[in-house]
């Protein structure tokens, strides 16, 4: 894979940074009937596209499929060179923080808290009963759930989290052990 395309964010995170509403920026991207957007100029010019903005997808809060894109450092760079005034430097300064952020810390979700609860209790409930299924114990789900909420900015008491003194041995463990 390209280089310019191993870090990206969401187009989402992108609105958020920019103070705009996350259709804007999609519609600055795509175009609408009376402008071509960055995307078909971009194309028309024979620029690869997917060094700067890749199609994806999100679930919203309701559960239905919307449309978003990954952007890379490069359509960061785009973004920020159309931007101008106070709102385009801090949108540069947010948007190098997190890539930098990103590049130097790879198991950081999220630098800001999200406005999209909906994503986070989905994957909440995705790696519950992913866990689950593979027989974590319950203090370990709530580990993870912890860590991936103060990932997203949520946090959590700090009695979320209840580690038993001791925990039960299965026999399980003692049959299908390796021995030497």
């Amino acid at each position: 894979m390209n280089d310019l395309r191993k870090t990206t964010i969401t187009t989402l995170e992108v609105a958020e940074m920019m103070e705009t509403d996350h259709w804007k920026l999609l519609r600055k991207l795509e175009g609408d009937k009376k402008s071509a957007g960055i995307i078909k100029i971009l194309n028309d010019n024979n620029f690869v596209v997917a060094d700067y903005f890749i199609k994806s997808a999100y679930v919203d809060a309701k559960g239905e499929e919307r449309p978003c894109y990954e952007v890379t450092r490069l359509g960061c760079d785009f973004l920020a060179n159309k931007s101008t005034g106070e709102k385009g430097v801090l949108f540069t300064a947010r948007y190098v923080k997190r890539f930098y952020e990103l590049e130097n810390n790879k198991h950081y979700i999220a630098a800001t808290p999200t406005e999209h609860p909906g994503e986070v209790a989905k994957l909440l409930r995705v790696t519950s009963r992913h866990m689950e299924k593979q027989g974590s114990e319950p203090y370990e789900v709530a580990e993870n759930a912890k860590l991936i909420c103060e990932q997203y900015g949520i946090m959590l008491s700090p009695k979320f989290v209840k580690v038993p003194e001791y925990v039960q041995m299965k026999m399980a463990d003692f049959l299908y052990r390796d021995t030497p």
